[in-house]
């Protein structure tokens, strides 16, 4: 993992706090996990949509990393959609890479494709 990445045992104590969130999600137990923590915050949750497969989601990490460690107020969570299908199915994660905003359990937007300054913009818009 890397060092903008933390596990899902993290998420209780650094949502809010100044440090990145950026969490590999590998399991649904994980993935409610976090899920549920971020109900009852008013944090942004950005699900980063991805597959091993896909060249667009690999160009874009990179990208994501950068703009995580920007913006220690939202929670990114990386879903691979092999590993985690009935989560993408969820939230109709079909084009790849998509990025799904939620806050408190609602999705409230998404960009789809690898669209850095779309991504950015959206998460300035609903980050406040």
């Amino acid at each position: 993992m890397g060092s903008n990445v933390s596990s899902v045992h993290d998420v209780h104590s650094s949502v809010g706090t100044k440090n990145a969130m950026a969490v590999e999600i590998e399991s649904r137990r994980q993935w409610r996990s976090l899920f549920d923590s971020m109900k009852g915050s008013n944090n942004l949750l950005v699900i980063d949509f991805t597959a091993a497969w896909c060249g667009p989601c690999k160009a874009m990490e990179p990208r994501v990393k950068e703009i995580a460690s920007k913006y220690s107020d939202v929670v990114f969570a990386r879903v691979d959609v092999d590993k985690l299908m009935d989560v993408a199915a969820t939230y109709k994660a079909i084009t790849l890479p998509a990025f799904v905003f939620v806050k408190r359990g609602e999705e409230i937007d998404r960009v789809v494709g690898a669209k850095p300054v779309e991504l950015v913009n959206k998460i300035e818009k609903h980050s406040v």
